[in-house]
This record gives structure tokens, sequence and C-alpha cells, in this order.
């Protein structure tokens, strides 16, 4: 078990290495320079990279609306396949979670199995997954943003 500071550590040397990583990468879709923190440029739409409990990567829907939530869902549905064809492997597709805080948002997402992100010897696969994916997203983006965009004006 590592302490909150451990902890801390842990996650800020691999985001700099990550950063390091992917630094020859550059978006197609508009996320902007750093893949940690993509613009989608929806308010409430945020790619995720998730690091506890599970390694993963997501596609969160924090609207506080849940009529407005719920039909970004239906969309992200509608456009299942082709998220599906970009990462390779069936989104887990979740309408109703709710995060630490007591937020209940939908995400969208894919985890990287036996995968314990606070392992230095297993960043090597983590970081070429999370690449994989981020890139897939990334592509996503570019061919269903402007669809999912529409939704919010």
């Amino acid at each position: 078990m590592y302490s909150r500071v451990e902890k801390k550590h842990l996650n800020t040397s691999f985001f700099n290495g990550f950063g390091q990583y992917m630094s020859t990468e550059r978006s197609i879709g508009g996320g902007g320079g750093r893949w940690e923190s993509y613009k989608t440029g929806v308010k409430g739409l945020y790619f995720r990279i998730l690091t506890k409990p599970v390694v993963g990567i997501a596609i969160d829907l924090h609207f506080k609306d849940k009529e407005i939530r719920d039909l970004f869902f239906d969309q992200f549905v509608e456009l299942g396949k082709l998220l599906e064809n970009e990462w390779n492997e069936k989104p887990v597709f979740d309408q109703d979670i709710y995060l630490d805080s007591g937020e209940q948002i939908c995400r969208i997402w894919v985890k990287l199995d036996d995968a314990y992100f606070f392992d230095k010897a297993q960043w090597p696969v983590i970081m070429k997954w999370y690449k994989e994916k981020l890139l897939g997203l990334d592509v996503f983006w570019d061919m269903a943003g402007d669809v999912v965009k529409g939704l919010a004006k």
C-alpha cells in the first residue's frame, strides 16, 4: 500500500514520462497539445485517463441535466461501432455511474486487464496501451466530434 504522498509522486512521475512518450504525436481531432487533458470543445464532455481502481480510458458525460446527459449518451451509443473500430475492442457503456463525490455521470470506457497503475514495472505496457487508445479516440473524435458538438448547440 502506498501513502497519499507516494501515490502523488508516482502519478506525477508517470504523467511526466507519458507526456514525453506522446510528445511526437499530434492530435488530428483538435484535442490540443496535451493528451492527458484533451480538449473536446464541449463543456461537460471529457476524455479521461483512468488510473484507479482500473487502468482505462473513458469518455465521461458530466452534464448536470439528466436529459441532456442521456441525449449525449444515446448519441455515443449510436456512434459505438465507430469507437469500437478505433479502440479495437467493444467499449463499456455505463449510463449511470456515481463518482466518489456523489455526482452522477455517464461513462463510455475500456480498461487494460490485469494492470496496476502504481507498479512501475508495468508502466511501459500501460503507456503503450494508453497511447493506442488515445490515438484511436482522437481519430474517432475527428470523424464524429462534429456530430456530438452539434448536440451542444
